[in-house]
């Protein structure tokens, strides 16, 4: 999803906000993305690529500040759907945010209780509306119950009717995808796969197409089976500019690069 979305925000001028509790802290987070950007990991060279370098850092500073808002609760605050909402509603008249990712849907708290396919629901007919609403794409990562183990050892291709908690992923989704590992072993996958399970408008895609990619561990990017890995980074058309407005940044504060290998 990470590497999809900042081709978005380069290849159509787009601006992008990331809720993603998984990837603190920020500062980390902030790296992981620049390895993506570049194609070259940030901490040490690695398989003959070269990691990143100071003035890159810069470069994607600049770059960042411009394209990228992370999202987290300040302190005393509970990531609940409302809080989220509320957010997302101020990136976007604040600082003209059009792409929202959401990684992963149990990170985020319900602000009542009752039976938790009923709360799902609602919070997905809310996203959709949302979406629509503002005119914006929102990315939602999800994951399946325990899946099943074929007679081969592989394990079953999860829909979107695995999803835990509800049947209205599948059910309220637009255009719904699985992101599939087959492994060699425990350790090591031998592919991933991209599988279309639900595309509302044919136009859009075939439901049940995939398609192959393998994992660049240098980069943290994926590329297409059966061709070679390009380490190009991204082809920007000019040299990024700075905001005019003041953004949130993980920059900001010198101490957070105290320890940066540089």
């Amino acid at each position: 999803t990470d590497w999809y979305v900042l081709n978005l925000l380069e290849d159509h001028n787009m601006k992008a906000s990331w809720f993603s509790p998984e990837h603190h802290p920020l500062e980390l987070h902030q790296s992981n993305l620049m390895q993506k950007f570049y194609g070259k990991p940030f901490f040490n060279s690695m398989d003959g690529v070269d990691r990143i370098t100071r003035p890159e850092i810069e470069q994607y500073k600049q770059w960042a500040n411009e394209k990228i808002y992370l999202t987290a609760p300040e302190q005393n605050e509970s990531p609940t759907w409302n809080w989220l909402f509320e957010k997302f509603k101020e990136q976007i008249y604040g600082y003209g945010i059009d792409v929202f990712v959401i990684d992963a849907f149990n990170k985020v708290l319900f602000d009542k209780t009752g039976e938790n396919r009923h709360l799902i629901s609602e919070v997905l007919t809310k996203l959709t509306s949302f979406a629509q609403q503002n005119n914006v794409i929102i990315f939602l990562v999800a994951h399946p119950t325990k899946m099943k183990k074929k007679d081969d050892g592989l394990y079953e291709v999860p829909n979107l009717y695995d999803v835990s908690g509800s049947a209205d992923f599948r059910n309220q989704t637009h255009d719904g995808f699985c992101i599939y590992r087959v492994f060699e072993d425990e350790q090591n996958a031998a592919e991933t796969k991209f599988i279309n399970l639900k595309t509302k408008f044919s136009f859009q895609g075939e439901i049940g197409a995939e398609r192959g990619f393998n994992y660049h561990v240098p980069s943290g990017r994926y590329y297409a089976k059966g061709t070679h890995y390009n380490t190009d980074y991204l082809n920007r058309k000019e040299q990024p500019k700075q905001m005019e407005i003041e953004t949130k940044s993980v920059w900001d504060k010198s101490e957070d690069f105290e320890d940066c290998p540089f």
